[in-house]
């Protein structure tokens, strides 16, 4: 089975995350501007929210996106404002007309003053438990 994780990151909290689940899954988590060019049957896919959107870095690595070569796309974020991840980013692969895993992963991130240290272990290994079950619901 084919695996990749990709993401975007400005402060550092979703690559953490990124790598916390790439370890899960035994691969390397790579920055989204590293395309997929051959096929993967499942992208781990994740981003923040910036000021009530994913970055347009991330948007641009999802319009490249080619449904031949995904099979299904498990999205993850981290976020220091929203409790809950905003949908944006399975909306978008959705439209591209790639299936999205019903499992996803959200947690907070330190900004500023708010959340210091987070993501923090117990958020990582809630990562990786994300991962191994988008994986075993995958086989």
């Amino acid at each position: 089975m084919n695996i990749a994780v990709r993401y975007y990151s400005r402060g550092g909290n979703t690559k953490k995350v990124a790598d916390a689940i790439a370890k899960a899954v035994g691969v390397e988590a790579k920055d989204c501007s590293v395309p997929i060019n051959g096929p993967v049957d499942l992208l781990f896919l994740g981003g923040s929210v910036y000021w009530g959107g994913i970055d347009k870095n991330l948007k641009q690595f999802i319009a490249r996106l080619k449904p031949e070569n995904v099979k299904c796309v498990a999205a993850f974020g981290t976020s220091a404002l929203k409790k809950e991840p905003d949908g944006e980013t399975e909306k978008l692969v959705e439209g591209r007309s790639i299936p999205v895993s019903k499992h996803s992963f959200h947690c907070r991130g330190a900004f500023s003053a708010m959340h210091k240290g987070h993501p923090d272990s117990s958020d990582l290994k809630q990562a990786a438990a994300f991962a191994a079950t988008a994986l075993k619901d995958l086989k």
